[in-house]
Order: structure tokens, then C-alpha cells, then sequence
């Protein structure tokens, strides 16, 4: 029985309704149409309150990602702040795995910001000696790790099962024997715990790296490093 709301229809009743749905039965389940009948009302009187399933998917997420303060106090380091960041989003993805279909489509990423914060990170990582664009590439860079991890675990724990044959053609017992580390990694799987892990050290080190480049810039009259066309050309 769909669940009737007490509070009067307007677009945060909706756009909670979009978020539980999403929760239960994944984006593909949340319609205009499935939404009002949370509401016992028809899918028309949703549409003067929110324009169409596309701006109730972007009210969704903002809602989503509204649960988890992306930066701490603004007078933390700029490296709590990215640490911060990664949690948040890491959080927001795992509590709701839908929202990173979302979030990866066209100049979505920031549906898990505000305006203030993203310009509070920017500004710290100004101050802390880097460009406009190292400050952005650092932003992307934490995100992208983010999502991209999140984006493996979410597949791996909910698609599909290979077939034996198909784990069989490369990853059978006799076809990875010899090779113990390739071995180890098959059996270890994937799983949120060893994910998060794993997303922990890549963000450690990432920071780690920009901090050795605010302490040793790199030599920019250095030679940039040869393609494997330029080498053709050069001949």
C-alpha cells in the first residue's frame, strides 16, 4: 500500500518521497506518477509544485547529499577539509547509491556542494599556495576517487554474477595459480569495507602528493615527457 504523507503536498514532501523511493527500488523506480501515489493524489497535481521528473531528481539529490556536511568548521586545514570532503561524499554514495547516476551526468558534481562551501575549499587552497587550477584539479581529483570507487563497489555488490564459463576463461584456479598476487586479489573481492580502505589510502597519499608539491615545486622548466607518437615524430 503506497504510504500517505501527513505533511501538505509542496516540493520538499515530494522530493522526500523521490528519496525513499530511490532508497527502496533504485532510480528507475522513482516516476511522477509513483511519487503522487505516495500522496494519494494524481501525477498532474505534482507538476505545480516541481516542473518535471528531471528537476525532482536534481531536488533529490541536493536533498541526499544535504545529510552529510561536505567540510567541517571553515577554520579547519585545507587537508581536513579534503579528508572531510571524500567521508561525506563516500557516505552520501553508500547511504544512497542512486545518487552517483546523478551525479555522473553533465556538470552534475555540484548537486553535493553549496556555493559556500566549494568557494571556502577553493579559497583555503589558494592560501595554501596553489593556482586557481591546482585548486580545482585537487576538487576534481578527490571527487573522481570518490566516485569512481563508489561507482565499482555500487556495480560489483549489485550487478549481475559472472557465469562460471566466463570466470573460468581467465580467473579459474588452474589459469591464476601461478600467479599468487593476481590469486590473492581475485579471492579478496570487492566490499565496502576493503573500498573504503582503499579510498582512504588513495586520498592520504593524493594529499600527501600535494603537499611534497607545495614544499618542492616541480622543476617547470623541465622537459615534459615524450609521447609515443612524438617519438615517431621526432624520427
Amino acid at each position: 500500500m503506497p504510504h500517505k504523507q501527513p505533511q501538505p503536498l509542496n516540493a520538499a514532501a515530494i522530493t522526500e518521497a523521490g528519496v525513499r523511493i530511490a532508497d527502496a527500488d533504485g532510480l528507475d523506480g522513482v516516476s511522477m506518477r509513483r511519487v503522487a501515489a505516495e500522496f494519494g493524489v494524481s501525477a498532474m497535481a505534482l507538476y505545480r509544485h516541481v516542473a518535471d521528473r528531471r528537476a525532482l531528481l536534481l531536488l533529490m539529490a541536493d536533498a541526499a547529499a544535504r545529510d552529510y556536511e561536505l567540510l567541517p568548521t571553515p577554520n579547519a586545514a585545507w587537508q581536513e577539509m579534503l579528508q572531510h570532503m571524500a567521508d561525506a561524499q563516500w557516505r552520501a554514495f553508500q547511504a544512497h547509491p542512486w545518487l552517483l547516476r546523478i551525479i555522473l551526468t553533465p556538470r552534475r558534481l555540484v548537486n553535493v556542494a553549496t556555493p559556500e562551501e566549494i568557494e571556502l575549499l577553493l579559497s583555503r587552497l589558494r592560501k595554501a599556495g596553489l593556482t586557481s587550477e591546482q585548486g580545482f584539479d585537487c576538487l576534481l581529483g578527490v571527487s573522481a576517487a570518490v566516485i569512481g570507487t563508489a561507482s565499482i563497489t555500487a556495480a560489483a555488490l549489485t550487478g549481475p554474477e559472472r557465469t562460471g564459463t566466463e570466470r573460468d576463461q581467465r580467473w579459474g584456479d588452474d589459469a591464476v595459480a601461478p600467479y599468487p598476487q593476481a590469486l590473492g586479489f581475485r579471492d579478496q573481492g570487492i566490499s565496502y569495507a576493503a573500498s573504503r580502505r582503499s579510498l582512504d589510502f588513495l586520498v592520504a597519499n593524493f594529499i600527501a602528493g600535494v603537499e611534497q608539491s607545495l614544499t618542492h615545486p616541480p622543476d617547470s622548466e623541465r622537459a615534459p615527457a615524450l609521447r609515443k607518437e612524438d617519438h615517431a615524430t621526432a624520427k
